[in-house]
C-alpha cells in the first residue's frame, strides 16, 4: 500500500511539473517586432556607431559575447580567446563548421579579411592597435601587439564578421544595405526610415535555433508612436522609452532590463575644446559653464525625475565612477568671474548643436541654453538629423560651440574612451582636446597588469576627462528600461550592453 501511495504521489508531482516545463520550453514560429536604432550601414568595418551593431545583429554576429552575469567576454564565433602577456599575442580559436548565409565558409581567412577592412578604414583602435595578425591554420588567428593591454579580448570580441565573398562580389555600396553574416536570420527587405525585415536562416550553425520565423526591426523616432505601437501589440519589445512613456507604463508592465552600468544611458555635452578659434578652447570658459548649471535640475528636466547626476562620464557601479568626487556647484558670480578672466566679460554668441534623433537631447539643449544665458553666453540651438550629426564626428567642430548627444554607459569605459575620445580614436579628432595627463592615465588603464591598477587609472582618466578639464560632461543618466509583451522570451535586449541582444534564442508563446 505504501509503495502504491508513493507512486501516486510521484505521478502527481510529475504532472504538476509538466505545465511549468512547457512554459519554459521555447516554441517555434512567429515574428518578433523590435525597435531599431538609427541606421547608417550594415558593413561593420565601416560603421562608426554602436547603433549599427544592434540593427545588424540578426544577420551579422560577433566573435565574442558578454556574459550578463559577470560582464566577461566569452566566445561566440570564437571558441576561445587565448591571451599571452609575455608573448604579446591574442589567439583566436574559431568555431569550426560555420557558414555565412551565402554558403561560404567562416574561417581564419574571413576573419583576417574583416580585420584588414577595419585597418584600411582607420579602425585600428577597435582591434587595440595590433602590430600584425596572421592565420596559424584554417581556424586559428593570432594577433601580435607591441605592448600589453588588458582590453584585447573585450574589444576584439565585439568585432562583427561580414562575408568577404558577398562584399567582393557586390561592392561597398551594396554591402552597406545588405547584411551577409553568420547570423540566425537573413534580410528579406529594408525600407528606409520604416523597417528591416529578417527571415529565418534555415542553415544556421546552432542546432535547433532560431525559434522565430522572422524579426521586424521598426524605425519609430516619435515616442508617442512607439508607445501606441506597444500598447496595440504591434511592437513586442519597447526598449529605452522616454521618461514620459516610462511614467505611463511602469505600473502596468515589468521593467525587464538588467540593472547594470553597461545599460544606463548618458546625455552629455561636448565643448569645442580642440580648436583655438573657439571660446571653449579656454578651460576657464568651460568651467564657467560648469558653475552656471544646476545639475539636479538639469537631470530632472531631461529624465522627468527618473534619472540621476554624475560628476564624470560614468554611472554608479562603473569602474570610472568616483563616488567621492563632488558635483560642480551652481555659482553665477564665480562663473561670470571665470568668463571675465578668460577675456569674455560680456559673454559671447555660440551654437548648441544637438542630435535630434533622441528625445532627451532637446530638453538638455534648452536647459543648457538657459543656464549659459545667465552668464552672458547667448546660444542658438541647431538640431541635426542623425546622419548630418554623425557626418561631423570625425573632423567636424560643430560650429565651434557645444554639441549635445547621448550614449551608452559602460562597466569598463577603457576601450570606449580610447575609441571615441583619444588621439587613437575614430571620432572627435578636431572637436576635443586630448590633454597629455588624461591620455597617460587612459592608456595606462589599458596597459595595467592588475584589475585594481586598471580601475584606479581609469577613475583618474574619467576625472580629468569630465571634471577637471570639462571636455565631455554628463548632464544626467538614466538606468535602462525595457518592456516586453506577455509571452515574449529570451530576446537578450537590455541584458548585457545597449547594442547587444540574442535574436537566435528569442521566442514567443
Amino acid at each position: 500500500m505504501k509503495k502504491i501511495l508513493a507512486l501516486v504521489l510521484c505521478a502527481l508531482m510529475v504532472a504538476a511539473l509538466i505545465p511549468a516545463l512547457a512554459e519554459s520550453t521555447p516554441t517555434k514560429g512567429g515574428t518578433l517586432t523590435v525597435l531599431g536604432f538609427e541606421f547608417n550601414t550594415f558593413f561593420p568595418a565601416h560603421s562608426t556607431t554602436t547603433s549599427d551593431r544592434y540593427n545588424m545583429a540578426p544577420a551579422i554576429e560577433s566573435l565574442g559575447r558578454r556574459n550578463p552575469e559577470t560582464g566577461d567576454t566569452e566566445g561566440w564565433l570564437v571558441d576561445e580567446f587565448i591571451t599571452d602577456p609575455d608573448a604579446l599575442t591574442l589567439t583566436l580559436k574559431l568555431h569550426e563548421g560555420i557558414k555565412f548565409s551565402d554558403g561560404t565558409d567562416f574561417n581564419a581567412d574571413a576573419v583576417i579579411w574583416n580585420f584588414q577592412q577595419m585597418i584600411d578604414f582607420g579602425k585600428q583602435s577597435e582591434l587595440v592597435n595590433p602590430e600584425s595578425f596572421e592565420k596559424a591554420d584554417d581556424y586559428t588567428v593570432v594577433l601580435k601587439y607591441s605592448e600589453w593591454a588588458n582590453t584585447w579580448a573585450d574589444t576584439v570580441g565585439e568585432v562583427r564578421i561580414y562575408s568577404p565573398a558577398a562584399y567582393e562580389a557586390n561592392g561597398d555600396d551594396w554591402a552597406a544595405i545588405y547584411p551577409v553574416g553568420t547570423g540566425a536570420f537573413v534580410m528579406k527587405e529594408m525600407v528606409a526610415d520604416s523597417h528591416i525585415s529578417f527571415v529565418k536562416n534555415d542553415n544556421y550553425w546552432r542546432e535547433g535555433e532560431p525559434y522565430l520565423d522572422g524579426i521586424e526591426v521598426l524605425f519609430m523616432s516619435d515616442s508617442t508612436t512607439q508607445m501606441s505601437a506597444f500598447l496595440n501589440g504591434e511592437l513586442d519589445v519597447l526598449r529605452n522609452p522616454n521618461s514620459a512613456t516610462i511614467q505611463q507604463l511602469k505600473d502596468k508592465y515589468e521593467n525587464v532590463a538588467n540593472d547594470a552600468p553597461d545599460l544606463a544611458g548618458i546625455t552629455y555635452i561636448m565643448f569645442c575644446s580642440g580648436v583655438e578659434e573657439s571660446p571653449f578652447y579656454n578651460l576657464d570658459v568651460r568651467l564657467a559653464v560648469m558653475h552656471a548649471i544646476d545639475w539636479e535640475e538639469m537631470s530632472d528636466a531631461i529624465y522627468d525625475g527618473l534619472g540621476g547626476v554624475t560628476p564624470v562620464f560614468a554611472v554608479p557601479g562603473g569602474w570610472a565612477y568616483d563616488e567621492e568626487l563632488p558635483m560642480y556647484e551652481k555659482d553665477i558670480d564665480l562663473a561670470k568671474k571665470l568668463l571675465a578672466d578668460a577675456g569674455y566679460p560680456n559673454g559671447f554668441d555660440t551654437v548648441i548643436t544637438l542630435n535630434g534623433e533622441n528625445a532627451a537631447n532637446e530638453p538638455c539643449a534648452v536647459m543648457l541654453q538657459y543656464y549659459m544665458s545667465e552668464i552672458g553666453i547667448n546660444a542658438e540651438i541647431k538640431s541635426l538629423t542623425n546622419s548630418d550629426f554623425n557626418a561631423q564626428k570625425a573632423e567636424g567642430n560643430y560650429d565651434l560651440g557645444v554639441m549635445v548627444n547621448n550614449g551608452s554607459s559602460k562597466l569598463d569605459f577603457t576601450a570606449n574612451y580610447i575609441r571615441l575620445y583619444s588621439s587613437e580614436g575614430v571620432n572627435y579628432k578636431v572637436m576635443m582636446a586630448k590633454p597629455a595627463d588624461y591620455e597617460e592615465a587612459l592608456f595606462g588603464a589599458r596597459a595595467a597588469k592588475t584589475l585594481e591598477e586598471k580601475k584606479e587609472l581609469l577613475k583618474k582618466a574619467a576625472r580629468l576627462f569630465s571634471h577637471d578639464y570639462a571636455l565631455v560632461v554628463a548632464t544626467g543618466y538614466q538606468g535602462a528600461y525595457c518592456y516586453a509583451q506577455p509571452g515574449v522570451h529570451d530576446t537578450g535586449i537590455c541584458s548585457t550592453t545597449a547594442e547587444a541582444w540574442t535574436p537566435e534564442s528569442a521566442w514567443k508563446e
